[in-house]
């Protein structure tokens, strides 16, 4: 089974060996499922050659077997930025779904507002269809009425027209009871026809009413154009910004993986800077052991032979001596005491005259100490002058000093030399077998230091490569921000166009559902009124009733009158 783990190692004494163990953090449950381990379990790994190239603290993924055995090892940082990445995407998978039911619930709800807008318009188009319903059943009754006063009409003129020629025949032997009779019932029939100009009238009344309707329903429709316009222009500017919002997200998708992939090479640029610095420091610790080893070796044989014992005569310097008279090596040998015993002097007069101004400088800080304010100023620029005075005295005497070891290391092989060419037996020293000894040991040292300024030298290249990697990641990290930020405005416009397009195909529709019933109605019954119409202006043109029964009263007349 796989496990997140923490590398830990230790160290044995002086660098040797060591043990190496993995602190388990938590467990692989499924593709990207990982569990965290509560309890702490630490597991040793046997074999520490698969340790060897990881270093303490290194997150690792562990195959461990069922028996607790650590099977392999393998470095976590690809698999860490491969969760992040998963975890990203999901992020925005679910910021996703996050936008789109919000935008379900804006939709929802303009539509739970238009629908409640639509619910009082057909309320109000209800009851104008009510006004329209009855005044269609009006039309409807006045035609069927004008349709039977007119056949009435026709079969009545058809009969007047039959009758007329007998009625004439007749007329002569009229007498005036049947003429007041025929008056009587022409009468009758008079009252009994309704007079078609007042349905002419309530026909045009009535088609002058379709007529405004249409007129308002044309600004309805002339609208409803006007709104669909919009809608296919508010379409487009969403599918242009709907594409340009695509691309943003792929550029900010592109940009968060390049910047996942920076990170994690910037965080494996710091894990070999930090091995660096943990091999420098190591560096430092066994130069240092060689410089204490060096500063032993150096008092030891210090203490063997006695100050200037470092220095020894090259072998053509022995060489010389070798050659040399015992008269001419003694005179020499004469000649560099005297000149030793002066620098001695010189030396021990430069140590009284310090021993002098460190006095000097003492009597000048307890003065200090108890002087006034204004005396204390020129008391401390006395003292600042003797401490000066003694700096450069000190570094003059121990300059001094290093030159007159080397003169009496000198002089002391000279005398070893001469007391030989005597026969005088001069005693092996230890210092001549330690030498060879110090000098490995400084050649080492050199060597370790070299080896340390050509790491500092390194470390400080890679930490100002690091740098510079953590300062572009940091600026591309806020073009990523601002990126994101532009995205989120961008979404923010979208979804107010989303709005926009929506609220508009709900008008349209609305509209539509309201405008058609309506439309049809006022379709219906234009062309009904207008065959009406035309039917009354074909009898307009023959004799209407009204006419016919004057003229049976005229003829009846002038047949009583004769």
């Amino acid at each position: 089974m796989q496990y997140l783990a923490e590398l830990q190692k230790t160290q044995a004494a002086f660098g040797l060996g060591g043990n190496s163990s993995v602190r388990l953090l938590a467990r692989n449950t499924g593709e990207n499922v990982w569990q965290p381990i509560t309890n702490e379990q630490v597991l040793p790994i046997q074999d520490s050659s698969m340790a060897k190239d990881f270093k303490d603290g290194q997150l690792l993924i562990a195959e461990v077997t069922g028996s607790n055995q650590v099977q392999s090892i393998q470095d976590a940082t690809k698999k860490i930025v491969n969760l992040l990445q998963a975890y990203s995407r999901s992020q925005d998978k679910y910021k996703s779904a996050e936008e789109e039911v919000e935008q379900w619930k804006q939709s929802l709800n303009f539509q739970s507002q238009e629908l409640h807008r639509r619910e009082q318009e057909l309320e109000q188009k209800e009851v104008e269809l009510e006004h329209l319903d009855a005044r269609r059943q009006e039309i409807e009754e006045l035609e069927g009425k004008f349709a039977k006063e007119r056949d009435e009409i026709e079969q009545l003129r058809k009969n007047i027209e039959l009758e007329r020629g007998q009625f004439e025949a007749k007329a002569a032997a009229l007498t005036s009871e049947q003429a007041d009779h025929l008056k009587t019932l022409i009468q009758q029939l008079s009252t009994s026809f309704t007079n078609p100009d007042a349905l002419r009238d309530r026909i045009y009344s009535a088609l002058d009413l379709i007529n405004k309707r249409q007129e308002v329903l044309t600004k309805f429709w002339q609208n409803l154009d006007g709104l669909k316009n919009e809608a296919e222009k508010q379409k487009g500017i969403l599918s242009k910004s709907t594409e340009e919002l695509n691309n943003r997200k792929n550029q900010w998708q592109q940009t968060q993986t390049a910047l996942a992939d920076a990170q994690a090479e910037l965080k494996a640029q710091r894990g070999i800077l930090k091995l660096q610095e943990n091999n420098m420091a190591m560096s430092r610790v066994q130069l240092e052991a060689q410089i204490d080893l060096y500063e032993q070796t150096s008092n030891a044989i210090e203490s063997f032979g006695g100050p200037g014992s470092m220095e020894v005569l090259s072998p053509e310097e022995e060489s010389r001596l070798q050659s040399m008279s015992i008269e001419e090596l003694e005179s020499t040998i004469k000649a560099l005491q005297a000149d030793f015993n002066k620098l001695a002097n010189y030396v021990s007069a430069q140590e009284d005259e310090l021993a002098g101004l460190e006095g000097e400088i003492a009597d000048l800080q307890s003065q200090v100490e108890t002087a006034d304010q204004f005396d204390r100023i020129e008391l401390e620029s006395n003292k600042e002058f003797a401490e000066e005075q003694y700096k450069v005295l000190e570094d003059s005497v121990m300059g001094t000093r290093v030159s007159m070891q080397q003169r009496l290391s000198l002089l002391n092989q000279q005398k070893a030399v001469l007391d030989r060419r005597k026969g005088i037996s001069v005693e092996a020293s230890p210092v001549q077998s330690l030498l060879p000894l110090l000098s490995q040991i400084e050649s080492q040292k050199n060597r370790q230091e070299q080896e340390l300024r050509k790491m500092e030298s390194q470390i400080e290249a890679v930490r100002n490569y690091t740098q510079q990697q953590q300062e572009m990641l940091a600026k591309q990290t806020q073009d990523h921000q601002q990126q994101d930020q532009s995205i989120r405005a961008l979404e923010t416009q979208q979804q107010e166009r989303i709005r926009i397009v929506a609220e508009l195909l709900g008008q349209i529709s609305a509209q539509e559902q309201l405008l058609r019933p309506v439309q049809d109605i006022v379709d219906t019954l234009r062309p009904q009124l207008q065959a009406a119409v035309e039917d009354l202006g074909v009898m307009a043109n023959g004799s209407s009733s009204s006419q016919i029964l004057n003229d049976l009263q005229s003829i009846i007349q002038n047949l009583v009158a004769s």
